[in-house]
């Protein structure tokens, strides 16, 4: 484990943000003519602090939980085994138990990368299938240092994923980006009305653990303004993020109705308020209705 005592993770149910101080966040908005025509919203995170797995996937609009069932898959097949250890390992259990099970109409991407310490050392098993986005970048410059390439090896449509990577962070100011393909626009669209201007400025004024609430208040303050796709994206600082033992959780990939109740009664009045993983058990049906379903170590 990281560290001996664990790090408090919070969830804004309202703006469906996650966060851990100084460490993480991620979050999912719905596109702005999803909203309008009333479809699901296809993009779905995956965060799991105790085997410290993070993933990214995006359904397609006539399918978009198709993304949940996936992620779900690998929540079970990493609470049956845990995390494998090895690029071969990883490659096995996504090819044998997670896209194997993939219906070919319930299309999804899937990027995703597992943390592994041994030592002073941090390693990062990187696998990429689709056109969502695994990026390695320097906190302080901004400056990519990886990125995975979009390739055709969606799940349900391939039955293997090949794009699996490991590689050493040497640097204790990288930081590790997941994104489906909405983020891109919005993020752009930000630093062209912030004062900051670049994503190393924002960092710098905002903080890691702040870029949530950055893209939630971009949306809402800019609603009708421009157009987006789905946005969903974790960032995270792979030297800082902390184990948290027996806590799971995947945020996204609704069906239409649920993003109907959502939008209806999700209301900031109501629900803009963290939560902290301590008061997760409590409140799972709350949180369940903003499409973040809780998961326990060994279940989903």
């Amino acid at each position: 484990m990281f560290t001996k005592e664990s790090p408090t993770v919070q969830i804004n149910p309202c703006k469906r943000i996650l966060k851990m101080p100084g460490a993480l966040c991620g979050g999912i908005s719905t596109g702005s003519d999803k909203i309008r025509s009333g479809y699901g919203n296809g993009d779905c995170l995956y965060f799991d602090l105790e085997h410290l797995v993070f993933a990214v996937a995006d359904g397609t609009e006539r399918f978009p939980w198709a993304s949940r069932d996936l992620l779900q898959r690998l929540s079970e097949s990493l609470s049956r085994s845990g995390s494998p250890e090895t690029v071969s390992g990883w490659k096995d259990m996504m090819n044998t138990e997670i896209y194997a099970g993939q219906k070919y109409q319930h299309k999804t991407t899937f990027s995703a990368v597992a943390l592994r310490r041994e030592g002073e050392d941090v390693f990062l098993i990187i696998a990429n299938g689709g056109d969502s986005v695994v990026t390695v970048m320097d906190g302080l410059t901004g400056k990519i240092r990886r990125q995975t390439g979009r390739n055709m090896d969606f799940a349900g449509r391939s039955r293997q994923i090949v794009d699996v990577t490991e590689h050493r962070v040497s640097d204790p100011n990288h930081r590790v980006l997941l994104s489906t393909d909405g983020f891109d626009d919005v993020w752009r669209y930000y630093l062209r009305q912030s004062p900051a201007g670049t994503t190393r400025g924002v960092l710098e004024r905002i903080g890691l653990d702040g870029i949530g609430e950055v893209i939630s208040g971009i949306l809402e303050e800019h609603r009708d303004r421009f157009e987006y796709d789905d946005v969903g994206f974790i960032l995270l600082d792979p030297n800082a993020v902390e184990r948290v033992k027996g806590k799971a959780l995947i945020m996204g990939g609704t069906r239409p109705f649920e993003e109907k109740r959502y939008r209806l009664q999700y209301t900031p009045e109501a629900y803009d308020r963290w939560i902290p993983d301590a008061e997760w058990a409590g409140q799972e049906e709350m949180l369940a209705g903003a499409g973040i379903h809780v998961l326990s170590a060994g279940r989903c």
